[in-house]
Protein backbone atom coordinates (compact mmCIF):
# COMPACT_ATOMS: atom_id res chain seq x y z
CA UNK A 1 0.00 0.00 0.00
CA UNK A 2 2.01 3.51 -0.90
CA UNK A 3 2.12 6.14 1.45
CA UNK A 4 -0.84 8.10 0.11
CA UNK A 5 -3.58 5.35 0.42
CA UNK A 6 -2.36 4.40 3.95
CA UNK A 7 -2.75 8.33 4.96
CA UNK A 8 -6.63 8.23 3.40
CA UNK A 9 -7.64 4.99 4.68
CA UNK A 10 -6.49 5.85 8.26
CA UNK A 11 -7.50 9.54 8.22
CA UNK A 12 -10.70 9.58 5.74
CA UNK A 13 -12.73 8.30 7.89
CA UNK A 14 -12.40 11.11 10.89
CA UNK A 15 -14.09 14.13 8.36
CA UNK A 16 -16.60 11.65 6.29
CA UNK A 17 -13.89 10.42 3.72
CA UNK A 18 -13.02 14.53 2.78
CA UNK A 19 -9.43 13.87 2.63
CA UNK A 20 -6.97 15.26 0.13
CA UNK A 21 -3.76 14.86 -1.19
CA UNK A 22 -1.98 18.00 -1.37
CA UNK A 23 -5.08 20.35 -1.93
CA UNK A 24 -7.90 21.76 -1.01
CA UNK A 25 -10.57 20.61 -3.44
CA UNK A 26 -12.82 23.70 -4.97
CA UNK A 27 -16.13 24.76 -3.03
CA UNK A 28 -14.79 22.07 -0.18
CA UNK A 29 -16.77 20.88 2.99
CA UNK A 30 -15.74 21.42 6.51
CA UNK A 31 -14.19 19.71 8.01
CA UNK A 32 -11.27 18.02 6.00
CA UNK A 33 -8.30 17.18 6.21
CA UNK A 34 -5.37 17.72 3.88
CA UNK A 35 -2.00 15.42 3.84
CA UNK A 36 1.06 16.29 2.20
CA UNK A 37 4.61 14.21 1.57
CA UNK A 38 6.93 16.67 1.86
CA UNK A 39 10.11 14.95 1.86
CA UNK A 40 11.85 12.19 4.09
CA UNK A 41 15.04 10.02 4.31
CA UNK A 42 15.92 8.28 1.48
CA UNK A 43 18.06 5.85 1.98
CA UNK A 44 19.93 2.57 -0.25
CA UNK A 45 22.04 -0.04 0.86
CA UNK A 46 25.80 -0.09 0.39
CA UNK A 47 25.36 -2.95 -2.49
CA UNK A 48 23.12 -0.77 -3.99
CA UNK A 49 19.77 -2.25 -3.36
CA UNK A 50 16.58 -0.39 -2.00
CA UNK A 51 15.80 -1.61 2.31
CA UNK A 52 12.35 -2.96 2.74
CA UNK A 53 11.16 0.27 4.52
CA UNK A 54 10.60 4.18 3.26
CA UNK A 55 10.70 7.07 4.95
CA UNK A 56 8.10 9.94 4.69
CA UNK A 57 8.33 13.79 5.74
CA UNK A 58 3.95 14.16 5.91
CA UNK A 59 2.10 17.62 6.76
CA UNK A 60 -0.71 16.72 7.68
CA UNK A 61 -3.41 19.77 7.66
CA UNK A 62 -6.95 19.93 9.63
CA UNK A 63 -9.30 22.48 8.89
CA UNK A 64 -13.25 23.90 9.80
CA UNK A 65 -15.39 26.64 9.99
CA UNK A 66 -15.20 26.25 13.68
CA UNK A 67 -11.87 27.41 15.57
CA UNK A 68 -11.98 24.81 18.61
CA UNK A 69 -12.65 22.20 15.94
CA UNK A 70 -9.21 22.20 14.74
CA UNK A 71 -7.67 20.99 17.49
CA UNK A 72 -9.67 18.32 18.49
CA UNK A 73 -9.56 17.13 14.58
CA UNK A 74 -5.86 17.48 14.51
CA UNK A 75 -5.35 15.67 17.80
CA UNK A 76 -7.47 13.21 16.72
CA UNK A 77 -5.21 12.69 13.36
CA UNK A 78 -2.12 12.32 15.86
CA UNK A 79 -3.63 9.59 17.32
CA UNK A 80 -4.54 7.75 14.26
CA UNK A 81 -1.41 7.94 12.74
CA UNK A 82 0.69 7.37 15.96
CA UNK A 83 -1.44 5.08 17.66
CA UNK A 84 -3.22 3.25 15.05
CA UNK A 85 -1.56 3.28 11.99
CA UNK A 86 -0.96 -0.64 11.80
CA UNK A 87 0.38 -0.52 8.46
CA UNK A 88 3.33 2.02 9.06
CA UNK A 89 6.32 0.76 10.20
CA UNK A 90 7.12 3.27 12.49
CA UNK A 91 5.62 6.80 12.97
CA UNK A 92 6.97 9.86 14.97
CA UNK A 93 5.42 13.16 15.12
CA UNK A 94 7.95 16.09 14.69
CA UNK A 95 7.09 18.92 16.77
CA UNK A 96 3.94 20.36 17.95
CA UNK A 97 0.94 21.32 15.55
CA UNK A 98 0.54 24.82 14.39
CA UNK A 99 -2.21 26.31 14.29
CA UNK A 100 -3.15 28.67 10.80
CA UNK A 101 -6.02 30.50 9.49
CA UNK A 102 -7.47 31.41 5.81
CA UNK A 103 -9.08 34.82 6.25
CA UNK A 104 -10.89 34.82 2.74
CA UNK A 105 -12.31 31.61 3.72
CA UNK A 106 -12.90 32.53 7.15
CA UNK A 107 -11.53 28.61 7.65
CA UNK A 108 -8.88 27.38 10.99
CA UNK A 109 -6.54 24.84 10.29
CA UNK A 110 -3.57 23.00 11.87
CA UNK A 111 -0.66 22.05 10.58
CA UNK A 112 1.65 19.33 11.70
CA UNK A 113 4.38 16.82 10.04
CA UNK A 114 5.00 13.14 10.85
CA UNK A 115 8.06 10.99 10.31
CA UNK A 116 6.33 7.67 8.86
CA UNK A 117 8.06 4.50 7.82
CA UNK A 118 6.17 2.21 5.63
CA UNK A 119 6.94 -1.13 3.97
CA UNK A 120 6.95 -1.01 0.45
CA UNK A 121 7.80 -4.56 -0.22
Amino acid sequence: MSIESSLFALLGPLVGGRCYPDVMPDNPTFPLIIYQVVGGQAMEWLDRTLPETENYRVQIECWSKIGLERGALALSARQKIIEEGAEFASAETLGQSINQNNSTLKIYGSRQDFSIWIHVR
